[in-house]
């Protein structure tokens, strides 16, 4: 499926993008500001076949065979579940003309078309949302997200069960730290980037831990922390606390010094790690949905 958009500066194509356009979405980004998986070619091949191998899918706006917007989706297991729109992004000489719109309107209806019930993203509070709620996604909840120093190691009662490897993902647990959509991307990115140790991922670190007779998660991919419990011990702020204390210490072992942490706002409120973490940045993620 392939729609036009008429705009002053020419007619403007949507689609889904293939192997042969990665040099173009690449070459968007050089005359941006290209940053992490777009500042060398060889990184946005990779990031392309790691969404396409994640069940995800690539949209792209082409102007005159010039690729001027581009969005990824992630597609979850069941289709009660929401599609996540990963990234988004048009470039400079585009912004503010409807393109984002335009854009995550097209992946929008495809996903539509394609059985699934609900769409969700992430944007900054502050940048973006007001594009999203021209397409129909409303606000749902503010979460935080920071970027942190870890100072020091601290004791723990958590016990290590086993490493895990690839094809032991949790499947049954929840993820409660962490982005909370595209598990499968999450889990796959952490080993396919980890192993080969690009930009700043490492490892992965997968540890099927046990604290109190409660199995668990924790996933460090040298970038961000995840953990994973039963659903019945989502809301286990000493659990959680204590397999924090225990990522932390498990990244300073590996020569890792600095997290980004994703956490619902209910559990953070309830933390304070401040004897190990120097908060570094802290900002509000916003989490908007759209059913269908």
């Amino acid at each position: 499926m392939e729609q036009f958009v008429y705009t002053n500066e020419g007619r403007v194509l949507l689609r889904e993008a293939n192997q042969d356009d990665i040099s173009k979405i690449y070459e968007m980004y050089q005359a941006t500001n290209p940053e992490d998986w777009w500042e060398e070619e060889n990184l946005s091949e990779f990031r392309f076949n790691l969404i396409k191998e994640a069940k995800g899918r690539i949209f792209i706006a082409l102007l005159k065979d010039e690729v001027i917007g581009h969005a990824e989706v992630v597609l979850p297991e069941s289709k009660d579940d929401p599609v996540y729109l990963v990234r988004l992004n048009i470039h400079d000489d585009f912004g503010r003309r409807k393109f984002g719109i335009e854009l995550v309107r097209y992946s929008a209806i495809i996903m539509k078309n394609l059985g699934y019930k609900s769409y969700v993203t992430w944007p900054d509070t502050n940048k973006s949302k007001g594009l999203y709620k021209k397409v129909g996604l409303k606000e749902i909840k503010e979460n935080p997200q920071m970027l942190l120093t870890i100072k020091d190691k601290k004791r723990t009662e958590v016990e290590v069960v086993k490493e895990l490897k690839f094809n032991e993902e949790p499947e049954n647990l929840q993820l409660v730290v962490g982005c909370p959509w595209a598990r499968d991307y999450i889990w796959l990115k952490a080993f396919k980037a980890g192993e080969e140790e690009l930009l700043d991922y490492r490892g992965p670190y997968v540890h099927q831990i046990s604290f109190e007779g409660v199995e668990g998660v924790t996933l460090l991919d040298g970038n961000s922390v995840y953990i994973y419990l039963p659903e019945a011990e989502k809301d286990n702020i000493e659990m959680i606390e204590e397999l924090l204390i225990y990522s932390s210490n498990l990244a300073l072992d590996n020569g890792i010094e600095n997290l980004h942490i994703n956490i619902k706002d209910e559990l953070w409120s309830q933390l304070d790690l401040s004897d190990i973490w120097e908060i570094d940045k802290e900002e509000e993620r916003l989490e908007m949905k759209m059913e269908f």
